[in-house]
């Protein structure tokens, strides 16, 4: 809630600002210190009134480094001003050190939890009437103590004096510097006028020199007006220009307070304090809560602004209503939808205003079932009907402690709905189709592409193989790889289509050990890619770790991971491939690389088909964006795991498969289950290796 006033603006100011503004708070503290002492009472030991403390809290709440460097400042400014009041060096400095201490408590309290200080709320007028307790009782005990130790002076007398007129210091002025300027409020020029002239009448009468009537409660009013209806700031200021007042003119023998000055000048002076500690208390407390109630008129003026937008615009019919007296229904809100559901074009103006006779001989809204359920008080929901057009309504009552019961009532076109409902079956009939005959079209293109690109590819192997000039031995080499590439992405488009399918047979899921799966795909991913010596480190546990599932699937994935963390790792570098078995209902699988890793804004799309990262170092690897789009559908609809990437998007990839252990085993697993492990594994490798990105 704003940024703390004078304070709050020069802590977020540049340092240069910060400093001369701290500089010259602790040069003023001076001054004002001077001014005290050489206007304190004839041979008293401490100033009848010390607004330097408000000034030096201010220089320390200021400051956004050492604080303890400002206080120190604050000691030696109210040190040269005692001495050139006449105090001795020693009383002098140990009073600057205690006038130092106090501010430095005041910030550290008020500050506590934030960085900058405030005073908008009544919680913060709280935490400042605490920090000035706090600092008023610190330099009450250290001050009394010197003034007792060197002075000869009374300590409980000396340390209850500086008490009252320290805190009403602070009070008064430290409020002036918290007051953000986000509170200021809108308040006529007139209004402000007077209500300063009100001010400056009843303090001027109240303190006048020769009236004592006893009437320090009347400027009371005028500060109440303004904490009510003015900006803060301009209740802090009128709080500091009132203790003025009030100080000078009973000085000059004028108020009610000035009658006690045969009874001695300390009397005088602490029932000042005590006037101003309690103006201040009040009229603090009376403007934050009035500030909160402000802020909270706003929020709900807000809130209603956009319920009433909401059920404007709203396609649901939507009916709020007021029940005034048990006997009138007065309208708060309404849109067409509910309007045309109870057979009106527009709201009557009497509905919001005077409201709707609620008795039985008058009617309500003009539907008889729905009237009579208003009447009756009996919430629930019921069918009406208008023309062709069905609604329904839901109708509900509320009544919370202290307020109007609200009844609302919800209407639902149900014909709508359920046109709604038809076209969105018939929409989504529309796109089975289409995505079946999409699914059937890439099948068929994709078999009819594999037949001439397995033929380009078994002579393109054939051509690698002979005897060539170097010219024709580089292009019969490049046919190859791309006629690979080509064939790899025609796999990959063909096992989309058979994931995305509906209904699609699944594979025989039968008894396997996943470790036998993980060691021969991690030696065809050895073999990948030779000439940059990229090592697979395997960690498996000892024992078999026996599931239940479909060793194609499982082996595809585990290639489809393994040859990517081979592509993006650096040459030489190490994949590792780790199965953990701890017993629990899954298997877990990690492959990590030693590659570029991926950047968090890309891990969420890293499943989307042919997406890619947009690094350079991934650009410079060949890819379609397949491989993981083709993972994820395999485990979360084959395989039914999980799977998850981590990285940092600086140092390599982590990927973590986890499989269950349990799968529903189809009636056909008697031959897989008994195919030598052998004949397994070379299907394995055989599946994994087409798959392979």
């Amino acid at each position: 809630m704003g940024q703390g006033g004078l304070v709050g603006r020069l802590y977020l100011a540049d340092t240069i600002v910060r400093r001369i503004g701290i500089i010259a708070l602790v040069l003023f503290a001076g001054l004002v210190s001077v001014a005290s002492v050489l206007l304190s009472p004839v041979d008293a030991a401490i100033a009848a009134w010390w607004p330097a403390a408000g000034v030096s809290a201010v220089a320390v709440l200021a400051s956004r480094g050492n604080r303890v460097a400002v206080a120190l400042a604050i000691a030696a400014v109210t040190a040269v001003g005692n001495v050139i009041g006449g105090r001795e060096l020693l009383v002098a400095v140990l009073f600057g050190l205690a006038n130092a201490i106090e501010a430095w408590l005041v910030a550290w309290v008020l500050t506590r939890g934030n960085p900058v200080a405030r005073l908008d709320g009544l919680r913060d007028v709280t935490r400042l009437l605490a920090a000035t307790l706090v600092g008023a009782a610190a330099i009450g005990i250290l001050a009394g103590a010197t003034a007792w130790a060197l002075l000869d002076r009374d300590f409980l007398f000396t340390a209850l004096g500086l008490l009252s007129s320290h805190a009403s210091a602070l009070l008064v002025v430290t409020p002036v510097a918290l007051v953000s300027s986000r509170l200021n409020r809108r308040v006529s020029p007139v209004e402000g006028v007077l209500q300063i002239a009100a001010v400056v009448l009843l303090v001027g009468y109240t303190f006048w020199p020769g009236n004592v009537l006893p009437l320090a409660f009347l400027p009371f009013i005028a500060l109440l007006w303004a904490a009510f209806r003015l900006p803060t700031v301009v209740v802090a200021v009128e709080l500091i220009a009132t203790a003025a007042a009030t100080t000078i003119l009973t000085a000059a023998g004028g108020g009610p307070f000035a009658v006690y000055a045969d009874d001695g000048a300390r009397t005088t002076v602490e029932l000042i304090q005590a006037f101003l500690i309690v103006y201040a208390v009040g009229v603090l407390y009376v403007s934050a809560a009035r500030n909160e109630w402000a802020n909270v008129v706003t929020q709900l003026g807000a809130r209603e602004a956009l319920l009433r937008g909401g059920i404007i615009s709203s396609e649901t019919g939507i009916l709020v209503a007021e029940v005034l007296d048990g006997e009138h229904l007065r309208v708060v809100g309404v849109n067409a939808t509910a309007l045309e559901a109870i057979g009106r074009n527009e709201m009557p103006g009497s509905w919001g205003t005077a409201g709707i006779w609620m008795q039985r001989d008058r009617v309500v809204f003009g539907v008889s079932e729905l009237d009579e359920r208003i009447r009756a008080r009996d919430p629930g929901r019921l069918e009406i009907t208008r023309g062709d057009r069905r609604f329904d309504v839901d109708i509900a009552f509320y009544a919370e402690a202290g307020g109007q019961p609200v009844v609302t009532l919800v209407f639902t076109d149900v014909t709508a709905r359920d046109a709604r409902e038809q076209l969105a079956l018939a929409v989504a009939d529309d796109l089975r189709r289409l995505n079946e005959q999409k699914d059937d079209f890439i099948a068929s293109v994709s078999h009819e592409l594999r037949t001439p690109v397995t033929s380009i590819l078994g002579f393109a192997e054939q051509l690698e193989e002979s005897l060539l000039q170097e010219r024709d031995q580089q292009a019969s080499t490049i046919i190859a790889r791309n006629a690979r590439r080509l064939a790899d992405v025609i796999q990959d488009v063909l096992e989309l289509s058979k994931l995305s399918s509906v209904g699609a047979a699944p594979r025989a899921a039968a008894q396997l050990d996943v470790l036998e799966v993980v060691r021969h795909c991690a030696e065809d991913a050895s073999g990948l890619s030779p000439a940059r010596q990229v090592q697979i480190a395997l960690t498996v546990p000892e024992h078999p770790v026996m599931i239940v599932g479909v060793t194609q699937d499982i082996a595809r994935v585990c290639a489809n991971l393994l040859s990517n963390a081979v592509k993006f790792s650096p040459d030489g570098g190490t994949v590792r491939l780790d199965v953990i078995d701890e017993g629990d209902e899954t298997v877990e699988i990690r492959v990590v690389d030693e590659g570029p890793g991926i950047p968090a804004a890309d891990l969420p799309h890293v499943w989307e088909r042919f997406y890619r990262v947009q690094t350079e170092r991934h650009r410079e690897v060949p890819g379609t964006g397949l491989g993981l789009p083709i993972v994820k559908g395999l485990v979360e609809t084959r395989i039914g795991g999980t799977i998850d990437i981590e990285s940092d998007g600086l140092t390599g990839t982590t990927v973590i498969l986890r499989i269950p252990r349990e799968r529903a085993v189809s009636v056909h697993v008697a031959t897989t289950a008994m195919r030598t492990p052998s004949e397994t594994g070379q299907d394995a490798r055989a599946e994994a290796q087409e798959g392979a990105e």
